[in-house]
């Protein structure tokens, strides 16, 4: 995959389906707010020495919706959500391990 795949070309809160839609050049994908949630890996989520997850994905509200994002840089969004987190960053390469590679 080249590095001009690699960088979405349309990311869409899609509020009234529960996903994040990600366009890329070459394909498609959906992620559920939920799972995406889940999937943070700043240091309130994830433990920044173990690697192990501290949020417990049974916690996160399943109305999760994400209230607003910004593009850090030119390589990653910030979400904010509906349950006040605001602290990760999901950045082009994860998105695209996420959706599957």
């Amino acid at each position: 995959m080249s590095d001009a795949a690699a960088v979405p070309v349309n990311l869409e809160a899609r509020r009234a389906d529960g996903v994040l839609h990600v366009a890329w050049p070459d394909r498609t994908h959906d992620f559920p707010f939920v799972e995406l949630r889940g999937s943070c890996e700043c240091a309130q989520c994830v433990n920044e020495w173990t690697g192990e997850r501290i949020l417990d994905p049974a916690t996160i509200p399943a109305d999760i919706a994400i209230e607003s994002m910004e593009l850090v840089g030119a390589y990653a969004v910030r979400v904010r959500w509906s349950d006040g987190h605001d602290s990760g960053l999901f950045t082009w390469q994860r998105l695209r391990e996420l959706a599957g590679g």
